[in-house]
């Protein structure tokens, strides 16, 4: 399913601009505030085409700050740049709240015949794994509204 398309997660849309303006990540955080969720963990999870214009925006027109401060934070959350997110999407989560299932063990198979000729043996390794949310209201689905 992942945890966008996880049912019972939070949602906000930016006002109508492809960035997400500092007003607005502390309106997204308080959408887990308001569900009981400490926030102070939360990460942004940002494509990085999203994240180059929300980087550049100011936070108002004279202090020459910007929403995500120098320290690469918003709000003093940690911003991950993952192509793993649909671009115009922010996704925003305590990530404590994610599980990872891992199935069966791991399973390594040498492959000493395909590139032999080159000397190379190929190492492939296959891990079956599936994500869940155990309390969906520790994430926020943000799309940056054109």
């Amino acid at each position: 399913t992942g945890i966008l398309a996880t049912s019972g997660i939070n949602t906000f849309a930016t006002a109508g601009s492809t960035t997400m303006l500092y007003t607005e990540a502390l309106s997204a955080l308080s959408k887990l505030e308001e569900d009981d969720v400490p926030s102070l963990d939360a990460v942004f999870l940002v494509h990085p085409t999203n994240y180059a214009v929300i980087a550049s925006s100011t936070i108002d027109a004279g202090s020459g700050l910007f929403t995500v401060a120098e320290n690469g934070r918003i709000a003093g959350r940690r911003v991950i740049q993952s192509s793993l997110v649909p671009a115009g999407t922010v996704a925003l989560g305590v990530f404590r709240h994610c599980m990872i299932g891992l199935f069966g063990g791991t399973d390594l198979v040498v492959d000493n015949v395909t590139e032999a000729r080159s000397a190379k043996v190929l190492i492939t390794q296959h891990q079956m794994a599936d994500v869940a949310v155990r309390y969906p209201e520790a994430f926020c689905d943000i799309t940056l509204t054109a």
